[in-house]
């Protein structure tokens, strides 16, 4: 199938419904796109675009910390970032080639994250057809077949479910053990949608990030001095990207927001009066692809939100240094489970569906 000017329009995007042109994705976006979604870019000129507006624009302070990785150590804080760049072309391969493509750059970030020089990876889908494509059925199906490209030992991936990653890291001591790291999903028009702060400008990305990971490598690599203060510093950059997703919405609302302190009949009550454990978002932030999300077509520019359409109970209390049991869902965030050097590519960890619950845990 071809479009306009010849473009081969691959068979994975055929489906795929398309705003108008004159759409806007908010200023940041919109500039993005003249880079992103340009015939004459090159990719690394394409790259670099992203790189800018991740730096700019991304609410969460671990992908803006991973930007700065090509400045030097002190300004990305030892954060390192890999990224896999699949365009219209890649795409017009076959899936079969796609996901040869993904998993070599796969293998060569674990291979990097080894070393402690990289805890986070993102596969950037460019293409005009994804950016334009509307929140819908065929945007859901279509982010399930691209999950399933990467995710391989999970293929296919299902809706609503958690999928989580695993980050090899090598100790001092000699020891190898992989990481968990949340595998979430962006795309162009989430602006203005239920999930807001999942905005990307130039199509679809899938991005893993491993707090755990990083802050072991911060102590491997000596950039912190014990894995006391390497946590604390991450959990604070969790809670500052918690409700800070309102960038390019006109009224600067995030998806998220942080809960009230409990009161002292149940517990703890931090200084600044939110719950340093739990907060809540329109989404579930760990769900790789969640239809109901992806489909919701509505334009929100104010609340309020329909109590079934809040995940009140999101928790952070997984980023603690408190060692873990290896039977635990939890084990893993923070301290890693041991492998063999064969098994450093190795994905172990099972799917959750996702629950909406108080107690729920992965």
């Amino acid at each position: 199938m071809r479009i306009g000017d010849g473009v081969v329009v691959p068979a994975v995007l055929r489906d795929l419904p398309q705003l108008p042109a004159d759409v806007s994705f908010g200023a940041d976006i919109d500039a993005a796109h003249e880079v992103l979604l340009s015939p004459g870019s090159t990719e690394a000129q394409r790259r670099a675009a992203l790189h800018r507006w991740l730096a700019r624009s991304q609410p969460c302070l671990f992908g803006r910390l991973a930007t700065r990785q090509d400045d030097d150590v002190r300004a990305s804080r030892g954060l390192g970032m890999d990224v896999c760049w699949i365009s219209d072309e890649d795409l017009s391969r076959g899936l079969d080639s796609v996901t040869g493509k993904i998993q070599r750059a796969r293998r060569r970030w674990k291979d990097r994250a080894v070393t402690g020089h990289s805890s986070a990876f993102l596969i950037m889908f460019n293409s005009r057809r994804l950016a334009y494509a509307p929140p819908g059925p065929e945007l859901a199906a279509t982010a399930l077949t691209l999950a399933s490209t990467y995710l391989v030992e999970h293929a296919p991936i299902r809706p609503d479910v958690i999928y989580t990653e695993a980050v090899p890291l090598r100790h001092p001591d000699g020891a190898l053990r992989v990481y968990k790291a949340s595998a979430q999903l962006f795309h162009t028009s989430a602006h203005l949608r239920r999930h807001h702060d999942r905005r990307v400008p130039g199509g679809l990305l899938i991005s893993m990030n491993a707090p755990g990971h990083y802050a072991q490598a911060l102590v491997a690599r000596g950039l912190m001095p014990d894995l006391t203060e390497a946590m604390a510093f991450v959990r604070r950059m969790a809670l500052r990207s918690i409700g800070a997703g309102g960038i390019g919405h006109p009224r600067a609302h995030g998806s998220s927001w942080r809960n009230p302190a409990p009161d002292a009949s149940g517990g703890t009550c931090p200084r600044d009066g939110f719950d340093p454990d739990r907060y809540s978002a329109t989404y579930q932030i760990d769900v790789l692809v969640q239809p109901e999300v992806l489909t919701d077509a509505r334009v929100r520019t104010d609340g309020p939100w329909a109590a079934e359409e809040i995940w009140s109970s999101l928790h952070l209390d997984y980023l603690d240094p408190a060692p873990t049991d290896p039977g635990s869902p939890e084990h893993g965030w923070v301290h890693g489970l041991d492998v063999e050097e064969t098994a450093r590519h190795d994905n172990p960890w099972p799917a959750w569906p996702a629950v909406n619950a108080p107690d729920f845990d992965y």
